[in-house]
């Protein structure tokens, strides 16, 4: 009986694939001829990433394999300081790749001991694009570029840290908690100290 509840979960928890299929099944009513040339369109597509993908979950392997969570605890740890926020910001800035590429490397680099300040950092610093500066400059004037990319960096470190005091810690206690009446009901927001 456990084992089939065990399925039932994981069928619920596909929230993603119930919706995508409803809405095939709405467009396949609609227009048969439209809703076969977008499943085309999107089994070509998954085809043109599936390597990619594929490629990302070996080179996490790797990393889980060869480079071992003492180098990366060291690295981009609790114990790193401020020397492990500065490698975050370096990386996220000239990292470059799609989201289903990059998120399951932070995922990785997580497990193996980084602190969740710096996947934070990581992903704020993604955002500045350098190679895409100079089209930035072009459309949107390069005042615009400038400033956007120095907020992006000055303003990453601290937003990770932030984010990492909200998260919770390894042993699983929140820093920031919601206390919760029999109900269900949210009462009182705050922190540990405060508890």
């Amino acid at each position: 009986m456990s084992k089939f509840n065990s399925i039932l979960r994981w069928w619920l928890r596909q929230r993603m694939l119930w919706m995508v299929t409803c809405l095939y099944l709405w467009a396949w009513s609609v227009s048969p001829v439209k809703a076969f040339a977008a499943l085309t369109y999107g089994i070509h597509l998954f085809a043109s990433v599936l390597i990619i993908i594929v490629a990302v979950f070996a080179l996490t392997g790797l990393i889980k394999v060869k480079i071992g969570r003492d180098f990366i605890s060291s690295l981009l740890g609790y114990g790193s300081g401020v020397k492990g926020l500065l490698i975050a910001l370096v990386c996220g800035t000239l990292m470059i790749g799609p989201a289903y590429v990059i998120f399951p490397l932070l995922m990785s680099v997580k497990r193996l001991g980084a602190r969740w300040a710096v996947v934070a950092i990581v992903l704020v610093a993604w955002a500045i694009k350098p190679q895409m500066l100079p089209i930035e400059a072009q459309f949107l004037g390069f005042p615009f570029a400038l400033v956007r990319t120095g907020l992006i960096i000055i303003m990453a470190i601290p937003l990770g840290l932030f984010i990492e005091w909200l998260m919770p810690d390894e042993r699983g206690s929140a820093k920031f908690y919601v206390k919760e009446n029999v109900s269900g009901k949210k009462l009182k927001c705050g922190t540990k100290q405060e508890a």
